[in-house]
């Protein structure tokens, strides 16, 4: 069979490029097997030569000392017992009493009625010491046995706790045993001293029950060359020994073993040698087994999964080793198919293809300065305005030009160009992207995507750190506008402005840009699932909004391991569902319902151009974005302490405390997406966001705003958990608040307005930040009202530690606004 399967592969042919030679699952078997079997056959050699000896001399000793240390404790204990017994004697309460005269006779007499305590002792004696301590003893040495009772005896006197002593007397082996007390009475002091002959550890050093070895005592005692041992009790010890020492005496047990263990022990070291003759020839023939059966289960397990590729129903790989290319290979089908969907993508106007070699079109009409060009469309940090009128042809145009004059001067000579779903962003690209080039700038076309993938695409394009976006954001259908990223960083201060009187002035540069079209969807999908871990799978509603997320979104949770119930998940620029900006709850509503009924674990909510995220819980409750915030930061604090978490002014106070609570550090600082992202990467903060759903992570990404990368986040995080996500909030602290209010003024009086509150108005003891409009802290709460950088309103946010606290602001502020301009409805 083998030989077999050799030919048909050695016959292999090349078919669409892709050639075979040789088998190298083959190579891999033989070498596999060569592998086995030598050093097998030398490891067993060398078992029963060197290593088998060696184990069983090792296991005897193992079990031998064993035997040795468990008699040696069992005496020990013994021997404590008898010293506890003997030190209770010399603290007994009668004690004094009898002794009220301590003569002889009457240390005599109490010594016998104490023995009665000592069962099988050979003598109890209790010796009197004087004030000294060892001056009495001179009379009483007479009638102990030995120097050895004699300097047991002094040694305790002289307050020592000397280790029991082994000595012949009369043909036998004793042991004696001395302690010193003092009486509670009278204040004599005495010493005990007992003695026991070789009965006392007779049933200690008796052979074991299962004929296992023989056991014996030795004493060491220290001599003048060196320390001498002599056995005092058990039997006679044999040449292969183990020995413990007994706790507190100068005796140790030796075990013999007997030729009956070691013989089992041997045996028992034989047994596995057996089992690694039988495993080599066991392995020899599963060799053999793979070498027919894997080439043919291989084959199969491919076939079903080039056949599965293309459906979502659940399938097991029977080679593990495939599940990556499995995996992959469906992942990369099903996008390509959703990407390329038939009626995902609406139909736009494309930019005219360059003439041959990928050159510029020639120089339209619009040049030298402009009659005209609304101030209002640029804005802090982008341009926006309405599409057929604020933003026709040739004010585009000149944007672009504008667009390309500025990149030339700060030394970017390619600009990633791409745009959103509505009906206008094609017509504004193609205008874009025709001025762009024949400012003389290259144009790599990523077509149409979120913003954020441009984002992702300024930090994965080679040479492309600037990006230009069509969009109109969160804005009703009938608004455009264009996102700008120099040098992978927002428009600086003062950007929007110059690039208004470069377009006024009309003085472009002019050259002949090229331009290329690239996606980049499937390296951004492939770089947040590499880097985002869903430890459990997760049901996810998906609303998209019809925005440009919609054909992206569902992609990346299923790729995630996610069930993603997808909602208004079809592009279309008209949102024919509801308004795309996810800040407003009524635009939330179908999201929460859906996730009620289809049990889902959590929702999603993108805005129009996706770098703007808002969640739902289980339940269908709207998570506010300073809250989803307090569930970064505190993810990510727990695996950085110290990291700073930048929020906006609009965010709770209950984030802050909770970032300091954690050991993190706070950032205040101005609303924005631009003004956050900037102070992120100022402070090299972690991650930051804003009241509005922008956030933005420094941790494991690139310091954009993404909505799509937070919900991937979320998604870890919830799934990382043991509890929902409505669990989850249910940790924080909350307090009686309002969502933003915005309070329509007239656009070129806004800031106005908000300079007159600060300066005019009387808010008590309130402590005044003036960082972004005029936000005013009390013990027990806060208010807000600042100038909208995106609309004709001002925005105004309340919270209080309960619900007459926030009133009780609100009235402050709305009687403020009032006296600054009593015809301001203040909608609050």
């Amino acid at each position: 069979m083998l030989k077999k399967e050799q030919q048909r592969h050695s016959d292999s042919r090349r078919v669409h490029g892709i050639d075979t030679a040789g088998n190298a699952l083959y190579n891999i078997l033989r070498q596999g097997a060569a592998l086995l079997v030598i050093p097998a056959m030398l490891l067993l050699v060398w078992l029963l030569v060197l290593r088998q000896p060696a184990l069983e001399r090792a296991l005897v000793d193992e079990v031998a000392a064993g035997y040795a240390a468990n008699r040696a404790q069992a005496i020990a204990a013994q021997l404590e017992a008898l010293q506890a017994r003997l030190q209770s004697v010399l603290a007994a309460e009668q004690l004094p009493a009898r002794l009220a005269d301590p003569s002889a006779a009457a240390l005599a007499a109490a010594a016998d009625d104490a023995l009665a305590g000592f069962p099988g002792a050979l003598g109890l004696r209790l010796l009197a010491l004087d004030d000294r301590g060892t001056a009495g003893l001179d009379k009483i040495e007479a009638g102990l046995r030995n120097h050895i009772e004699i300097d047991l005896v002094r040694r305790a006197a002289n307050g020592e706790r000397p280790m029991p002593e082994a000595y012949r007397s009369a043909e036998r082996w004793l042991y004696s045993f001395a302690e010193r007390g003092q009486l509670a009475g009278n204040g004599a002091r005495l010493v005990a001293l007992l003695s026991y002959d070789q009965r006392l550890f007779r049933d200690s050093l008796a052979l074991p029950d299962d004929g296992a070895g023989r056991f014996s005592l030795v004493q060491r005692l220290p001599g003048r060359g060196a320390d001498t041992e002599t056995q005092v009790g058990g039997g006679a010890a044999g040449d292969r020994v183990a020995r413990a020492a007994v706790a507190g005496t100068p005796w140790f047990v030796i075990f013999t073993p007997g030729e009956m263990l070691i013989e089992s022990l041997e045996d028992k070291v034989s047994q596995p040698l057996l089992a690694v003759f039988l495993l080599l020839l066991t392995g020899s023939a599963g060799f053999a087994l793979v070498a027919q059966r894997y080439p043919l289960v291989l084959r199969r397990e491919v076939a079903r999964a080039e056949a599965a590729a293309q459906h979502r129903t659940p399938y097991t790989l029977q080679v593990p080793e495939l599940a990556p290319i499995a995996r992959n290979l469906r992942k990369l089908t099903l996008r390509r198919a959703r990407m390329d969907g038939v009626g995902s993508v609406p139909r736009v106007l494309t930019a005219p293809p360059p003439p041959s070699g990928g050159s510029a079109p020639a120089l339209t009409a619009v040049a030298g300065p402009a009659t005209a060009l609304p101030e209002h469309i640029f804005r802090a940090y982008d341009i926006r305005g309405i599409a057929d009128t604020e933003l026709d042809d040739d004010t585009v145009y000149r944007i672009g030009a504008a667009i390309g004059t500025l990149a030339g001067q700060k030394g970017e000579q390619t600009l990633v160009l791409a745009y959103d779903g509505r009906a206008s962003s094609g017509r504004i690209k193609a205008g874009l992207e025709r001025a762009l080039l024949q400012a003389g700038r290259d144009v790599i076309d990523i077509g149409l995507v979120p913003t954020p993938l441009a984002y992702f695409a300024t930090h994965q394009l080679q040479g492309a750190t600037s990006a230009v976006i069509v969009t109109g954001s969160h804005n009703p259908p009938e608004y455009n506008g264009v996102k700008l990223v120099l040098e992978q960083r927002p428009p600086a201060s003062g950007d929007i402005e110059r690039l208004r009187a470069i377009a006024l002035s009309g003085k472009f540069s002019q050259g002949t840009g090229h331009m290329l079209q690239r996606d980049v969807a499937s390296d951004y999908l492939d770089e947040v699932v590499s880097d985002v871990a869903i430890a459990m799978p997760l049901k996810i509603v998906i609303d998209a909004g019809n925005g440009a997320t919609g054909h992206l979104a569902p992609t990346l949770f299923e790729e995630l391991g996610c069930e993603v119930v997808p909602l208004y998940c079809d592009i279309d620029g008209s949102f024919p569902n509801h308004s795309p900006d996810t800040s407003v709850a009524a635009n939330l509503a179908d999201l929460q319902e859906t996730v009620r009924r289809e049990g889902a674990d959590f929702g999603i909510a993108l805005d129009g151009d996706g770098d703007r995220v808002a969640a739902v819980t289980g339940s269908g409750e709207i998570v506010d974005a300073d809250y989803l915030l307090m569930l970064f930061a505190r993810d990510v604090i727990t695996r950085n302490p110290g990291a700073d978490v930048v929020y906006d002014v609009k965010c709770s106070r209950n984030l802050a405390q909770l970032v300091t609570s954690l050991g993190g550090r706070g950032v205040l600082w101005r609303t924005g997406h631009t003004h956050i992202k900037e102070k992120v990467a100022e402070t090299g903060a972690l991650v930051g966001g804003e009241f509005s759903g922008h956030m933005v992570f420094g941790e494991r990404w690139f310091g954009f705003d993404d909505g799509l990368y937070a919900a991937a986040r979320l998604a870890e995080i919830v799934s990382s958990s043991e509890g929902s996500l409505d669990a989850l909030l249910k940790q924080f602290t909350y307090s009686a608040s309002t969502p933003e209010i915005l309070i329509p003024v007239d656009d070129s009086k806004k800031f106005q307005l908000v300079e007159a509150l600060r300066s005019e108005g009387d808010f008590g003891d309130g402590r005044i930040n003036d960082l972004d409009g005029v936000r005013v802290d009390y013990p027990r709460g806060w208010g807000l009202i600042r100038a909208s950088n995106t609309s004709a309103a001002l925005t105004a946010r309340f919270e209080g530690d309960d619900e007459a606290v926030l009133h009780d602001i609100m009235n402050l502020f709305r009687e403020q606004l009032a006296s600054i301009h009593p015809d301001l409805d203040p909608h609050f």
